[in-house]
């Protein structure tokens, strides 16, 4: 096989296995939060960029974080300020932009919905492991130190 055919077949394998794990995070999140997968992670983009030291986002910035476009973000948007989970303002220094910003029961939500994640994740990973999948593949995604498309830096360092 080709060195192209061997990356598209990798990548179809890749493919499949986050299709799998979104999946299972859907359902996790949906069951235990009310919540959607692209919900969840404008969540997370808006606490990253509060992190990040600017304490609010702009709604094109979350759009750009969370992969969707302006449309779909402002419907995004809508749904998580109707069910109290985030507030919005026109910008003072640009009364074109709206400022988004998280709120408590925002934070909440992402408190409880962070370790489903994970839950979702070791699942789908644990059932590849099960099925003798890939094993390149399952060494990437446990993050394993024998990782032959790992850099250096990238391994993991064991705890003393």
């Amino acid at each position: 096989m080709s060195d192209d055919a061997t990356l598209i077949t990798q990548w179809n394998r890749l493919s499949r296995v986050h299709r799998r794990i979104e999946a299972q995070m859907e359902r996790r999140l949906h069951q235990h939060l009310g919540l959607g997968v692209s919900e969840f992670y404008a969540l997370q983009t808006l606490r990253e960029g509060v992190r990040a030291g600017t304490g609010l986002l702009y709604l094109n910035d979350l759009a750009d974080g969370i992969g969707l476009s302006q449309s779909a973000t402002s419907r995004l948007v809508t749904r998580l300020r109707d069910r109290g989970l985030i507030t919005t303002h026109t910008s003072p220094h640009d009364r074109r932009s709206v400022e988004i910003e998280l709120t408590a029961l925002a934070h909440d939500v992402l408190q409880l919905g962070s370790p489903l994640l994970q839950q979702a994740v070791e699942e789908v990973v644990r059932q590849l492991g099960a099925d003798n999948s890939d094993e390149d593949l399952l060494r990437y995604l446990r993050g394993s130190r024998d990782d032959p498309t790992a850099q250096p830096d990238d391994r993991q360092v064991p705890a003393h």
